[in-house]
């Protein structure tokens, strides 16, 4: 199947429209992609998945692309309750569930409190596993995201802000084809500013504090669903150390690191990305 194949459709989760990008049959697989992209991110990813004989189910976050937009800030237990909402109305049986940065957090929310939902779970580059986080500093929240989000808006994807935002997502900006993320999707960005803005005041918010981000890694511990966290050893948003810690901290958690790879490996490395996590899916 091509991507061209899949599907692009509005759910309900809880009367609330969410995107999905969904096809094949088989296992199902839900993807979670991170803040400010949308399921487009997985394009890379969902076919060799369909291939594999998986059944996959990639969203849009609320907040995201065409998701219902929140009125209110949104935290990550608001994110894991819409995404479980989706789950239930649309897959039936265990989940594989993956999920990218802010979309890996979610994942290891629900995996925590609807363990018996979740087969697998995969961790990509996820925000969550440290309370080390550099972009939370202030100084970098300010010049590294809302600054430059808030100006690409304007700017339009020919600017320089475009390609700092891109060298800060990539390793190697030019292995990233057109169309795959959000970066090279303009208009999608664009698209529910708000509430992306709802979203990011929610999460940073949740875990503005050292110590709420030390809270919220330690409760990873408790994960009891087999884990693979997959990472790009140069990702300047989310240090290739919380792939280490998140390891130590859950329990039987695999671990794969990129080499000259930045925040999405599954992009940057795709064939590779691919692979490691199918054989996952079959080996676990």
């Amino acid at each position: 199947m091509t991507v061209s194949k899949l599907r692009d459709t509005l759910v309900s989760a809880d009367g609330q429209p969410v995107r999905v990008l969904c096809g094949g049959q088989g296992p199902p697989v839900v993807l979670l992609h991170g803040f400010a992209v949308t399921a487009d991110m997985w394009r890379l990813n969902l076919p060799a998945l369909i291939e594999a004989g998986y059944s996959v189910l990639a969203l849009d976050l609320p907040g995201h692309g065409a998701s219902f937009r929140p009125r209110r800030p949104f935290c990550i237990a608001d994110l894991a309750r819409a995404v479980s909402a989706v789950i239930e109305a649309e897959v039936a049986g265990p989940v594989r569930l993956v999920g990218n940065s802010l979309g890996g957090a979610v994942a290891s929310e629900i995996a925590l409190q609807r363990p018996e939902r979740v087969s697998h779970l995969v961790l990509v580059n996820a925000l969550g596993l440290d309370p080390c986080v550099p972009v939370f500093k202030r100084a970098n929240y300010w010049t590294d995201l809302l600054v430059p989000g808030a100006v690409q808006v304007l700017a339009g994807p020919r600017s320089w802000i475009w390609r700092r935002l891109s060298r800060m997502i990539y390793y190697a900006p030019e292995r990233a084809p057109d169309g795959v993320t959000i970066l090279r999707y303009p208009g999608g960005w664009r698209h529910n500013h708000v509430g992306r803005g709802w979203v990011g005041w929610g999460v940073f918010w949740q875990l503005a504090t050292y110590r709420r981000r030390l809270a919220f890694a330690q409760r990873r511990a408790q994960l009891t669903v087999p884990t693979f966290i997959l990472w790009g050893e140069d990702d300047q948003l989310l240090p290739v150390a919380h792939a280490y810690t998140g390891q130590a901290l859950i329990p039987g958690a695999r671990l794969h690191v990129f080499p000259q790879c930045g925040h999405a490996p599954n992009i940057e490395f795709a064939d590779e990305f691919n692979r490691d996590v199918i054989a996952f899916f079959q080996t676990t």
